[in-house]
């Protein structure tokens, strides 16, 4: 049995911490929310089912630097660096532009319904949607695991779930169609900076001892 390593997955949990603070001081210092939302979110329908990749992302932020870890130490510190630019890119656009958005009414009754609407309630109000950081993570996550060599499986199937994750955010309406698109934007622009970005890498993971 492999033995697990610990270093990824604290790194992990200091991220989240990390984007939490940030995210609950940009709550507090925000102004007055700006509802968002188009024709294309008015035709988009809700689709409780897809409340089961937007939870699976909390795993996901877990498991796929642990992934990008064991694969490869120059990604994985690439990535690290990517979630700390986008989280700081995030939260202050969330601070000079507040949006919300308007939520479905849940009357259903099913395991499906409970889970959506304990999400809404750890999310109430739904504010900073844009840019959705549940796409633009997940979109971190296709850019990075496809620099992994091989383990094409793994490329796949982390593609999948991450693709699924960003439609989730739509159909479960926790953000409309530009939270997705702006939060995309945001990290491949991240990605490309970094990517190449040799010198911050290097002294990253000497910081770290990666």
């Amino acid at each position: 049995m492999k033995k697990i390593e610990v270093k990824p997955i604290l790194i992990s949990l200091c991220l989240i911490i990390f984007q939490s603070l940030i995210y609950l001081i940009s709550k507090q210092i925000q102004g007055t929310p700006n509802i968002i939302g188009g024709v294309i979110d008015n035709k988009i329908p809700f689709i409780v089912y897809f409340i089961i990749p937007y939870v699976i992302w909390y795993l996901m932020l877990f498991i796929v630097p642990y992934i990008l870890y064991k694969k490869d130490k120059n990604i994985f510190t690439k990535y690290i660096l990517s979630y700390i630019i986008i989280t700081i890119i995030s939260n202050i656009i969330f601070i000079i532009y507040p949006t919300t958005v308007i939520r479905n009414d849940l009357n259903g009754t099913n395991i499906f319904y409970i889970i959506t609407k304990f999400i809404y309630q750890i999310d109430t109000p739904a504010l900073n949607c844009f840019p959705s950081l549940h796409c633009g993570i997940s979109m971190l996550w296709i850019l990075f695991t496809s620099n992994i060599k091989k383990a094409n499986k793994i490329k796949i199937s982390i593609i999948i779930i991450s693709i699924l994750i960003m439609l989730s955010t739509l159909f479960i309406k926790q953000h409309v169609f530009i939270d997705l698109i702006s939060g995309n934007i945001i990290a491949i622009l991240i990605y490309l900076f970094l990517i190449k970005n040799k010198k911050l890498t290097d002294k990253t993971k000497e910081l770290l001892k990666i």
